[in-house]
C-alpha cells in the first residue's frame, strides 16, 4: 500500500482526510502539540517550519504523495501574531515544496478562497488575488513560494467547513452551537456571501 503523509492531522481538514484516506493509503499524519490515537493511522510529531526534522521525517517514512494542511488558520492569531504564523503558513510551504521536489512525488497544498477580497465575483482560478487580511497574504506567498519550488504543486483555495469536529478542532458549525447553547448573542460578519462546504467531502 502506497503511503501518504499528511501535515496538520489533528486539525480540522486533517483529522477527516485521515479518516478518509486510510482506506486506500497507508496513512502517516504528522502534529506538533496534539496527538491523536488511531489503530490505522501512523502519528509523528514535526516541527514543519524545521526543514532538518521534516527531511528526517521524509527519510524515514518515504511517502509517496503529501498533502500539506499544517496552517495557523485563524485570521486574528495571524494578525496579532505574523512572525509566528508566517513560519507556519509560508516557511513550512516551502520547506514540504522543496523536500517533495527533491523527490518528485504529488503535493498538495490548501490555501484559501481568503486570497480574494470578495469584491469581484465570481472567481475564477486565474484570477489576480486581492487578499485583505494577513491570513491571506501569507496564504498568496505560500502558493507563490510552492509553484516557484516544485511547479507540480497542487493547489485547493479551501472555503469555510463544516462537519464532524477532530478532538482538537472543531468547525464553526461548532461554535455557533456552543454559542446557542449557553444563550449568548452571536455577532457574524453582515458584508460577506460565503459558502461552506462538507470538511469529509473536501477530504
Amino acid at each position: 500500500m502506497k503511503k501518504l503523509l499528511v501535515t496538520g492531522a489533528s486539525g480540522f481538514l486533517g483529522y477527516n482526510l485521515c479518516q478518509y484516506a486510510q482506506e486506500n493509503w497507508q496513512v502517516y499524519g504528522s502534529y506538533y502539540n496534539h496527538k491523536l490515537d488511531s489503530k490505522n493511522i501512523n502519528f509523528v510529531k514535526v516541527d514543519v517550519t524545521n526543514i532538518d526534522e521534516l527531511q528526517t521525517i521524509f527519510k524515514q517514512i518515504k511517502p509517496d504523495a503529501v498533502i500539506h494542511l499544517a496552517a495557523a488558520s485563524k485570521p486574528n492569531y495571524c494578525q496579532n501574531n505574523p512572525e509566528d504564523s508566517y513560519k507556519i503558513n509560508v516557511t513550512a510551504s516551502g520547506n514540504i515544496a522543496k523536500l517533495c521536489a527533491d523527490v518528485n512525488i504529488p503535493c498538495v497544498f490548501t490555501s484559501t478562497d481568503l486570497v480574494f477580497d470578495g469584491l469581484n465575483l465570481p472567481y475564477k482560478e486565474s484570477d489576480p488575488v486581492s487578499p485583505i487580511s494577513y491570513y491571506g497574504e501569507q496564504k498568496v506567498k505560500a502558493e507563490q513560494e510552492m509553484l516557484i519550488i516544485y511547479p507540480k504543486t497542487v493547489i485547493c483555495r479551501m472555503p469555510l467547513m463544516f462537519g464532524i469536529p477532530s478532538p482538537y478542532a472543531a468547525s464553526f458549525i461548532d461554535f455557533f452551537l456552543k454559542t446557542f447553547r449557553e444563550g449568548k448573542k452571536l455577532s457574524l460578519f453582515t458584508d460577506e456571501y460565503r459558502t461552506p462546504v462538507s470538511g469529509f467531502n473536501r477530504s
